[in-house]
């Protein structure tokens, strides 16, 4: 079985996740070339990323009821992606918001919210595939006797 069969196999919490593993190496090949390219570069932000991608792909990949847990994990790391890049990055949200360059900021506020967007669109997705079943269900028939 290849992997298109094996992600269009899936119900829609698996296609969530297929999606958010493209998602997010969007973020981490757009964050580190801008990142990098103003000085703001926090490799912690990456490295969450990386883990959630991970965890995305064990969850969509395994066949296993364990793999279940890894959809939540995968929420907790790109929480903590996000947390860390908007910490890093407050100076320019100061100065942005306030008109001036007084915190040492790059001025480059741009990357910073695209990154943003896409990983609060990849929680989203996240957090709802976690209510969502990744196998179809074998539905079970009520029989109903007439006396």
């Amino acid at each position: 079985m290849n992997i298109k069969d094996k992600i269009l196999g899936k119900r829609i919490s698996g296609i969530f996740n297929a999606l958010n593993i493209l998602l997010g190496l969007f973020c981490i090949i757009y964050y580190s070339i801008n990142a990098n390219r103003v000085n703001e570069f926090n490799k912690a932000v990456d490295f969450y990323l990386v883990l959630a991608i991970m965890c995305c792909g064990i969850y969509v990949f395994a066949d296993y009821v364990i793999a279940d847990i890894f959809n939540l994990i995968a929420v907790v790391f790109i929480t903590l992606s996000i947390g860390k890049m908007i910490v890093n990055s407050i100076n320019t949200f100061a100065d942005a918001l306030n008109g001036i360059s007084m915190f040492g900021s790059s001025g480059v506020i741009g990357y910073i919210i695209v990154t943003a967007v896409v990983m609060v669109i990849m929680l989203v997705l996240e957090i709802v595939s976690c209510f969502l079943s990744r196998e179809k269900k074998n539905a079970i028939k009520v029989v109903v006797s007439e006396k």
